[in-house]
């Protein structure tokens, strides 16, 4: 669309759907900044899952935030929201066939996605061929319909409650920013995560070979491994956020000196604050989901391929987490740890 027929066909407002993951809503974020810079007087909508809406709260590109859930007995009152209003387009940014009840629901001149997906008709789609990032694939989807991409950075914003509870958390538990190390030992689904002895095994090495404080992050499904953990180390230097809110939890992950993480929600979370992330693959490709566009000093990758870089999707989809061993880990631990923040690898 030029900028001609934008002036001629304004667009007043727009839906976007993200209802899937934390790292899947949070690649929204560039998109949904270069849609209201694109076009300041836009009303954007976003409904998004309820267990990540507190992560777009305080978005200033945000008008409004509508909670999602895949269960089918809360749809109807969702859909009756959503009848409320009309959109000039509906964008999907990511959606399982789920959203499919909902959609009936939706009044729109247009919808457009950009997903593979069986249930979205071909006239829906646009087509992106090969593996592509996907921060990219939700730009070049508002760029269909004459938005601007804004660079590919991720966005969160925090309330000033919000940064007061991290920031006694931090206090209370004498974690200097920039001095800790927060782990995450959690992942969405079985073959992302490393497996909990080697975290373990990790953890033990860090504490004998640097001064440097561990944070222990996870899930509910994560709490006692997290406590054991705690308990078979019986360490001062280590603390654990398992009580602790998402966004608040969130913020202690930007005062980190480095993030070691499983390919899972948090690692979004780093890269979006720009933490020195260090980023455990199996079998997804890092092209499609890992950094995008970070200064290498902002993410160490490890994958267990030996060269870290595969030419085949399928290569990656047979890969197994489990081969990376603990050493492998810790020796990329120490390099993330040796290079002062903001100086460039070469």
């Amino acid at each position: 669309m030029s900028s001609e027929e934008n002036i001629r066909n304004p667009m007043n407002r727009v839906l976007v759907i993200s209802t899937t993951g934390m790292g899947d809503s949070l690649w929204g974020t560039p998109a949904l900044r270069a849609l209201k810079k694109s076009f300041p007087q836009l009303e954007l909508h976003l409904l998004v899952h309820s267990h990540w809406k507190i992560l777009f709260q305080g978005n200033p590109h945000i008008d409004k935030i509508i909670d999602y859930s895949p269960k089918w007995y809360k749809q109807p009152l969702i859909g009756l929201q959503l009848l409320s209003y009309h959109y000039d387009k509906v964008l999907i940014f990511h959606a399982n066939k789920d959203i499919v009840r909902l959609l009936p629901w939706l009044r729109y001149s247009s919808l457009l996605a950009h997903q593979n997906s069986a249930w979205i008709a071909d006239k829906n789609r646009i087509h992106i061929e090969g593996v592509v990032h996907g921060i990219q694939r939700r730009l070049t989807l508002i760029e269909t319909i004459g938005a601007t991409a804004d660079g590919g950075q991720m966005e969160l914003f925090f309330s000033p409650a919000e940064r007061n509870t991290a920031e006694t958390f931090m206090r209370e538990n004498s974690l200097p920013a920039k001095n800790f190390i927060y782990i995450n030992i959690g992942a969405s689904a079985a073959p992302r995560r490393w497996p909990e002895d080697r975290f373990l095994q990790l953890t033990q090495t860090i504490l004998k070979n640097t001064q440097l404080k561990i944070l222990l992050g996870g899930g509910p499904g994560e709490r006692k491994a997290i406590l054991e953990m705690i308990k078979s180390l019986a360490s001062e230097r280590m603390v654990t956020t398992i009580d602790l809110p998402l966004k608040p939890d969130s913020y202690v992950i930007g005062q980190a000196k480095l993030l070691i993480t499983c390919d899972t929600g948090p690692m979004h979370v780093g890269f979006a604050l720009k933490t020195p992330t260090l980023s455990l693959f199996g079998p997804y490709d890092p092209r499609g989901t890992g950094p995008f566009e970070l200064a290498k000093n902002h993410c160490f990758m490890l994958h267990p391929s030996e060269q870290n870089t595969l030419s085949k999707r399928d290569d990656y989809q047979k890969a197994d987490l489990k081969q990376i061993t603990v050493s492998t880990v810790w020796n990329k631990v120490q390099e993330a740890l040796s290079l002062p923040l903001g100086q460039e690898m070469r």
